[in-house]
C-alpha cells in the first residue's frame, strides 16, 4: 500500500521529496528499522521534506508510513532481509545484546555524562518528560530520583505534564526521554523549558533529529541497529542503562539521602 501511493504521487512530488521518496522505494526493508533522522542522513534529505513527503502521499507521518511499509512487506520478512545479521539463538541474542553494550561508551564522553549528573544533583525539581514506551523509563528515573532526595515531576497525560513544565524555572532542569527524537510533546517540552531558562538533557537513540536539535545536551543511546527494530517493538535497555549512568555517578547529599532514607523506612513494611 505504501509503496503504492508513494508511486501513485510521485509525479506531483516537489524534487526533495522525490530523492527521499526514491530511497524508500529502492530500500523499502530498510526503511522500517529507521528513524526519521536516519532516513533525512542516508537518504540525503530533511526531516521536514520526509514528512512533507508522507503527507503528500496521504500518511499524517513517517511512523504511519512506517507501519504501512511493514504490513506491505510483512513484517517478519523485512526484518530478515534488514543487512545486519540476526541471533539465531539464546546465546547469540545475549552475545549481541553485550557487544551493544560495550559500545555505549563509543557515544557518550565521560565529561558529558558526569555534566549531566551535576545538573541534576543541583536541580531544583527534574522534570521528566516522555511518551508512550519511554514513559516508563521516565516513570523509573522520577522514583529512583526520589529514592535519593531529589524532587521530581513525571506525567503520562500530555496535557498536565506540559502544564506542570510551565510553572517551573531556570534552577530546574528538564530531562527528555525520546527514542526516536521526533516524539512531539517532547520536542515542545524542550521548547518550553528553553524559554524559561531551564537546562535540558535528552536521552536519545536519534542525536541528529529534531529533538537533538533542541536540547542543551544529547546522551546517545543510537548504538547499531539492536534486534527489536523499531514499530513499538523497540528495546529502550540503552535508555535504562544511560539513567543508570547518571544516578551512579550523581554528587552524594547527606541531607537529600536521610530524606530518601525516610521514605524506604516508611514503605518497609511492604518488604520482608
Amino acid at each position: 500500500m505504501a509503496l503504492d501511493q508513494i508511486r501513485r504521487h510521485y509525479g506531483e512530488m516537489f524534487q526533495a521529496e522525490k530523492k527521499a521518496a526514491d530511497y524508500i522505494l529502492e530500500n523499502p526493508s530498510r526503511v522500517i528499522g529507521l528513524s526519521l533522522a536516519s532516513l533525512a542522513k542516508e537518504s540525503g534529505t530533511s526531516d521536514a521534506t520526509i514528512i512533507r513527503m508522507c503527507r503528500h502521499v496521504g500518511f499524517s507521518g513517517f511512523y504511519q508510513l512506517k507501519i504501512s511499509l511493514a504490513s506491505t512487506l510483512g513484517k517478519a520478512a523485512a526484518m530478515k532481509n534488514m543487512e545486519n545479521a540476526y541471533p539465531e539463538n539464546v546465546t547469540e541474542f545475549f552475545n549481541l545484546v553485550a557487544e551493544r553494550v560495550r559500545e555505549l561508551p563509543m557515544h557518550i564522553s565521560p565529561e558529558l555524562l558526569h555534566t549531566c549528573s551535576e545538573l541534576i544533583s543541583h536541580a531544583e525539581c527534574v522534570y521528566l518528560s516522555a511518551w508512550g514506551n519511554t514513559g516508563e523509563v521516565a516513570s523509573d528515573f522520577a522514583h529512583r530520583l526520589a529514592r535519593k532526595g531529589i524532587k521530581s515531576f513525571t506525567s503520562d497525560v500530555p496535557e498536565f505534564s506540559t502544564r506542570s513544565l510551565a510553572l517551573g524555572n531556570a534552577r530546574d532542569v528538564l530531562v527528555a526521554i525520546s527514542h526516536s527524537g521526533g516524539t512531539i510533546h517532547v520536542i515542545q517540552s524542550l521548547q518550553i523549558a528553553k524559554k524559561l531558562g531551564m537546562k535540558t538533557i535528552l536521552i536519545t537513540a536519534a542525536e541528529s533529529s529534531e529533538a537533538g536539535r533542541q536540547a542543551d545536551h544529547v546522551l546517545c543511546a543510537g548504538v547499531r541497529d539492536y534486534p527489536f527494530q523499531d514499530l513499538g517493538n523497540a528495546s529502550h535497555l540503552f535508555e535504562y542503562l544511560i539513567v543508570d549512568a547518571l544516578l551512579y555517578f550523581m554528587e552524594e547529599d547527606e541531607d537529600r539521602n536521610q530524606k530518601g532514607d525516610y521514605t524506604e523506612f516508611i514503605m518497609a513494611d511492604a518488604k520482608y
